[in-house]
């Protein structure tokens, strides 16, 4: 994004005519591209792009291609680079990402990302990736290929209502089909692993569609955003690694800066890092267009 906005910019400034690589560089799908010809791959090949939820829904798409016999082992994860200045400005007209106060005192960057808190007021926009490898359990053993975690079951759903604004019956059902998938109760959730951006209204409808899916049996619930900002489409990749490491080694990493909500009842594990020992894992994403994605994480 930030070439295509240099070359725009080159050509209205100067008349310069863009490089021969922006265009093919401009194609989303070439970052899966590249991936292929650096691996050598050459299974099916595609792009999700569901905003936030990209990484848990490209990780969807690669167990049902291992499911269906056509594909052995997928590269799955996601990736995104939203520090641009439009994109930027755009978060911050909208009200989502953290905008200063002019009437209050400076907020260190560290300290405004406050998933679950009563003085929440939006995201910080930050950039990564993460790369998830999968493969069916058959030829995982027959090459020695270890592992440890399993996806369980999942859900995607579509919201079908508001281009940003989340919608609780969605949601919820997003949370309560994933659970269902894995042949598992609520009540075997030992973790959540929180989408939680950081927003009034999403913070608030993702903790009622939780309680009214476990009740008063909510385990505790992680908002990994509180340590690394918002990464956008990469978020929901970079958090299941989280999720999976902290499975791996029977431990929830914490949500800081957090500020107890009368409206948000929650355990969001706010004191440090905890030890819990887990065998099942939800981790929540939800993208702006009403791009729901659930995944339970089983322990083997």
């Amino acid at each position: 994004l930030d070439a295509i906005l240099d070359a725009d910019r080159k050509w209205i400034a100067k008349g310069s005519l863009p490089l021969p690589c922006v265009n093919p560089n401009a194609c989303i799908n070439m970052i899966a591209g590249k991936v292929s010809m650096l691996t050598g791959a050459t299974g099916p090949i595609t792009t999700t792009i569901t905003a936030c939820a990209t990484g848990l829904t490209s990780m969807i798409t690669g167990a049902m291609l291992i499911e269906l016999g056509r594909a052995d082992v997928v590269v799955c994860g996601a990736v995104d680079f939203s520090l641009v200045e439009p994109i930027l400005a755009g978060f911050a007209t909208m009200n989502a990402a953290f905008v200063p106060k002019p009437d209050s005192p400076f907020d260190a960057p560290a300290t405004v990302s406050r998933p679950f808190s009563a003085h929440r007021r939006g995201f910080v926009v930050s950039e990564g990736a993460g790369c998830i490898l999968l493969a069916g359990k058959r030829f995982a053993r027959e090459r020695g290929l270890p592992f440890d975690v399993e996806i369980a079951g999942w859900s995607m759903t579509s919201d079908a209502h508001h281009f940003v604004a989340p919608h609780f019956p969605t949601v919820r059902r997003c949370i309560a089909e994933s659970i269902a998938d894995a042949g598992i109760t609520p009540n075997q959730i030992q973790a959540v692993n929180a989408h939680a951006a950081s927003t009034r209204a999403g913070d608030q409808v993702e903790f009622d569609a939780l309680r009214d899916v476990f009740g008063d049996h909510l385990p505790p619930v992680t908002a990994n955003k509180s340590l690394i900002g918002h990464a956008m489409g990469a978020s929901s990749a970079i958090e299941t690694i989280f999720a999976l490491l902290g499975l791996r080694d029977g431990v929830l990493p914490p949500t800081i800066n957090h500020q107890p909500d009368p409206q948000i009842p929650i355990d969001c594990v706010a004191e440090g890092l905890r030890p819990v020992a887990q065998e099942h894992v939800l981790k929540n994403a939800f993208g702006f267009g009403g791009c729901n994605a659930c995944v339970v994480f089983r322990r083997i």
